[in-house]
């Protein structure tokens, strides 16, 4: 049975480690800097032993569960920490930097070094939030690059399925920001924005689905997703300027009284939508399995 450590027994470390329980395949090492969440998680079962933050830890998958911040200061510490060739990988929500300095720390130590992404989470924070269920039929990203370790890779991939995944998705780190800054990062500035107009002050009884819909993500850790923000910067300032342009197009049309462009943009992204598409040209990841 493999030993996995999370550190980090927030909403997603939490979630994972009792996915992993779940699962009944690992042996599951938890370790937060909350004594009262450890034992916390200790009491739901969700963890075989707390970690101590200190000594050798002998797990043959450690999963870096924290804000990038945290996991950058992790690195200067935790892998001395690990057992040779065993497998480091992460969870934030960026990839190019933190892929970049695992990378560097984990060369000499023999330590295989792979960055992660699970494509799941909801608007609460904290351990008390965490499920066992949060990844069911979500995918999973990890990133590759020309030092990954194929077999590390693949180990990582089935750890994904087992806590729930429907599938995981290989790409480089750089596309991978790429594709976030759109699917995740615009999305939650989009969410904010929308909610910073005064109108939503008196919102009650007039709201309904599209309402929800467009909100549900406003409700999230600034100082988390700042970090995430700021370290996508450009990819994410590319996805801002398409979506000023998309909304001066709405506007204009309304504007004008011009119904016809108008009627047109509205198709347009109906027909997206409908189709789900890729934009042509852009390298597509791809999946394990």
């Amino acid at each position: 049975m493999q030993k996995v450590a999370v550190i980090g027994l927030g909403i997603m470390g939490g979630s994972i480690v009792k996915a992993l329980k779940k699962s009944g395949k690992y042996y599951v090492i938890g370790y937060n800097r909350s004594a009262e969440v450890n034992q916390k998680a200790l009491r739901d079962g969700a963890v075989d032993e707390i970690w101590d933050g200190t000594s050798k830890l002998d797990a043959d998958i450690t999963v870096i569960a924290v804000n990038p911040s945290v996991a950058y200061k992790l690195f200067e510490t935790l892998p001395d920490l690990l057992k040779k060739g065993s497998i480091l990988t992460d969870i934030c929500g960026v990839k190019t930097e933190i892929v970049k300095m695992g990378e560097t720390v984990c060369k000499n130590k023999d330590i295989k070094f792979i960055g992660g992404h699970p494509m799941a989470g909801r608007e609460r924070s904290g351990y008390d939030y965490s499920t066992e269920d949060l990844f069911f039929n979500r995918s999973y990203i990890f990133t590759e690059t020309p030092n990954t370790d194929k077999e590390a890779l693949n180990i990582l991939s089935q750890m994904a399925i087992d806590i729930g995944c429907s599938d995981v998705t290989i790409t480089s780190p750089e596309y991978h920001d790429k594709m976030i800054a759109y699917t995740s990062q615009i999305p939650h500035i989009l969410a904010g924005a929308y909610m910073n107009s005064p109108t939503s002050a008196t919102h009650k009884g007039y709201s309904a689905g599209s309402y929800h819909d467009v909100s549900r993500v406003a409700s999230v850790d600034e100082n988390l997703w700042t970090q995430l923000f700021m370290e996508n910067k450009e990819n994410l300032l590319y996805e801002i300027d398409i979506l000023i342009r998309n909304l001066g197009d709405y506007k204009e049309a309304v504007a004008r009284n011009d119904t016809a462009r108008l009627s047109g943009i509205i198709k347009t992204g109906r027909i997206l939508k409908e189709r789900d598409i890729i934009v042509n040209g852009q390298e597509k990841p791809h999946k394990f399995g």
